[in-house]
Parts: structure tokens; C-alpha cells; sequence
């Protein structure tokens, strides 16, 4: 008999999207499946819409709990979940039909801690825009050992750090998400790729990543923006010192985001300290980056024009983005 998968849904006042999530669960061609819905202390008619669903299909496991944010109720679901794998599916997103039976396929072919598919960015006006390697065909299985892809995700290559588009072997894959962090896939994929012997990607575009404007990432404010900073910095404390491959691949991740981060906060009131935090954040890593050959020649750039100072590097990145 095929092993029991458990798939974790953090669920948020998605009343709109949420049935659609649901049905692309239960209508899996992998069927030895247990579904966890986590109602996350909706105010809006999702925890009843569960609770239909839980009452129809024996698979579905309902739990009830207070408002803490998305990372407590992935959580909660892993601590409750059953399976020999597992994995996430946001409430407001669906899956194509094949994609649990497709992610066991990759572990069991390449032995693999952590199985990874591409996604699709939907609309709700129809546009997509797929996240699969155009060079290769969609049949196309990418290798690497945990260390590998972490450092191929920290460049931001093909690996992506979301949790959804995975699935996990329980066995060898242990870690929690920080709540107290936005961007905590970031956190928590650096744990679970450090304790992953392989890895397996499929080129093919099976979870549908859907965009609209009740969406946690749409709703942006300056410290959630500094979040992905703080989240920068602990990122460091769990790459080993000795490890200098992955010390160049932290100080271009942490570079990226930080420059990301200074565009958005700079000019703003009440943000000078987090501004100096973020540019001191880059003068520690720029030389990491400047002679890193792996880096892009934008962001060797961005390096060598902050030795001019904070002002010139956000004027000129200014002028070259447009603005």
C-alpha cells in the first residue's frame, strides 16, 4: 500500500478561493491522502466552508484555532499530521491533479529527502506567468544534494524558497517555521535543505500560486519590510562559519534583499535607523559579493557604488530603476 501524505492547509479568510483549494485536493489522483485544514481564526465563512468539506471526505481533518499568522498554523499542522510525508498547500492556492502523485514519484525515483515541482502565478484576470526553466523541457529533473540547492536558492536560481511546491519526507526533514518573521520560508528552507541528503525537481509547473490583493505579500507595510532584513540576519546564524561556499551565497542573498529593502524604506519617516541597519547589513557583505564570480554584475555594482555612501547608492539606484 502507497504511504499516507499529509497535506497542510493554513487557512485565512479565503472564502473566495477556498473551495476551489479544497476540491484540488480531494480530486487527487494519489489518494492516500490526509488533509489537513488549519482555520487560522478566520472571521469570514472558511471555517465553516471546512467543515462541509470535513464532512464529506473522511480524509479531511478540521482544526480549529486562534488567529496566530500563517507559520503557526503550518505549525500546528505538522504537529498533528500523521503521514510519512508531507506537505503545504496555502488555502487560497490549488494544485493540478497530479501533483502529490507526481512529487512521491520524484522521491522514490532519485531517493530523495525533498521532492520541489515549478509553479504558476495566476491572476484573478487571467494572466499567468510560469516559474519553470524555459531552456528545459518540462520533463526535465534537476539533482543536487541539500547543500547544493540551498546555495542554488540563495542565488535565486531554479530553486525557489517557498515551502509550497514541495514535499517532504518526515523522516529526515525536522524544522519549524519563526513566527515572528514575514518571509519565514526563507528561515525555515535553509533548515530543512541543511538537514536534506537529495533533492529532486521536476520542470513542470503543477501548483497555482494565486495572486490578488487579500494576499499576506500584498499587503506590505515598513515593518514587514524590515522583517525580510531581521530574517536576513538570522539566515546567518544557521550557516555553518566553516562553510565558505555558503558564506558567499548568504551575503548575496542577504545584499539582495537588503538593497530591495533600502529602495522601499529610504525617505520614509520615523526609518533612519532601520535604513543604517540595512546599508551597514551591505558594507559587511559587499566584498563577499564583489569577488563572488556567481553574483550578477548588477548587484558586484550595487557593491562597489555603496562604498560612496547610503545617498549616492540609493540616488543612483534610483535613476537606474526609473524612478
Amino acid at each position: 500500500m502507497l504511504p499516507r501524505i499529509s497535506v497542510i492547509v493554513p487557512i485565512y479568510n479565503v472564502e473566495k478561493f477556498l473551495p476551489k483549494c479544497i476540491e484540488s485536493l480531494i480530486t487527487q489522483s494519489y489518494e492516500n491522502l490526509e488533509i489537513i485544514l488549519v482555520d487560522d481564526g478566520a472571521k469570514d465563512s472558511s471555517g465553516t466552508i471546512c467543515d462541509e468539506y470535513a464532512g464529506k471526505d473522511s480524509r479531511i481533518k478540521v482544526i480549529h484555532k486562534e488567529n496566530a499568522g500563517v507559520a503557526e498554523a503550518r505549525n500546528t499542522g505538522m504537529a498533528n499530521m500523521t503521514g510519512e510525508y508531507f506537505c503545504f498547500v496555502d488555502g487560497d492556492d490549488n494544485v493540478h491533479p497530479d501533483y502529490v502523485k507526481t512529487m512521491y514519484s520524484l522521491i522514490c525515483e532519485y531517493n530523495a529527502d525533498i521532492a520541489m515541482c515549478a509553479y504558476v502565478f495566476k491572476w484573478t484576470d487571467g494572466r499567468e506567468w510560469k516559474t519553470r526553466n524555459a531552456e528545459f523541457p518540462e520533463t526535465h529533473i534537476f539533482s543536487h544534494t541539500g547543500k547544493d540547492a540551498l546555495i542554488n536558492m540563495l542565488y535565486s536560481n531554479i530553486y525557489t524558497p517557498s515551502c509550497c511546491c514541495k514535499l517532504f519526507n518526515r523522516q529526515n526533514c525536522i524544522f519549524r517555521f519563526p513566527s515572528h518573521f514575514i518571509g519565514e520560508d526563507m528561515l525555515a528552507g535553509v533548515e530543512y535543505l541543511l538537514s536534506a541528503n537529495k533533492v529532486a525537481l521536476v520542470n513542470k509547473s503543477l501548483y497555482y500560486y494565486m495572486q490578488h490583493n487579500e494576499s499576506v505579500m500584498h499587503s506590505i507595510n515598513p515593518d514587514k519590510i524590515y522583517d525580510i532584513v531581521k530574517s536576513g540576519d538570522e539566515i546567518l546564524k544557521l550557516i555553518p562559519d566553516d562553510d565558505k561556499k555558503l558564506q558567499k551565497a548568504a551575503s548575496f542573498y542577504i545584499v539582495q534583499k537588503n538593497l530591495s529593502c533600502l529602495m522601499k524604506l529610504y525617505g520614509l519617516k520615523n526609518q533612519t535607523y532601520r535604513t543604517t541597519h540595512i546599508f551597514n547589513n551591505i558594507k559587511k557583505h559587499r566584498m563577499n559579493v564583489i569577488t563572488d564570480n556567481n553574483a550578477d554584475i548588477i548587484t558586484r555594482l550595487n557593491c562597489i557604488v555603496s562604498f560612496f555612501g547610503l545617498k549616492i547608492l540609493h540616488r543612483i539606484k534610483s535613476i537606474v530603476n526609473g524612478e
